[in-house]
């Protein structure tokens, strides 16, 4: 799919992209993982400032939710994650994504 992003996505990319540390506070639906991964590709692919990327996030979110928008978006195409998911007992860390 093709991705057209709105004006505050854009501006919440470039806000991530320029800053060494940064979070988003959008609602749910606003698209926080197809900006990140935007933010993500561009500094790992067209800016060369990373070589790996950690996401710590929820086990849903890593298992699911973000493998599914590196497929659904064209853009993306190039950007690989390897998910590292802990247990349910808590004995490992909940989930990782590294995207490289």
């Amino acid at each position: 799919m093709k991705y057209v992003p709105h004006e505050y996505q854009e501006y919440a990319k470039g806000f991530i992209v320029s800053q060494n540390i940064s979070a988003l506070f959008l609602d749910c639906g606003l698209g926080k993982t197809v900006i990140t991964l935007t933010a993500i590709w561009e500094l790992l692919l067209d800016y060369f400032e990373v070589r790996k990327v950690l996401v710590i996030a929820p086990l849903r979110v890593a298992r699911d939710t973000w493998p599914g928008e590196l497929k659904k978006w064209e853009h993306l195409q190039g950007l690989v994650m390897s998910a590292v998911l802990g247990s349910e007992n808590g004995i490992k860390p909940e989930s990782q994504c590294i995207c490289h």
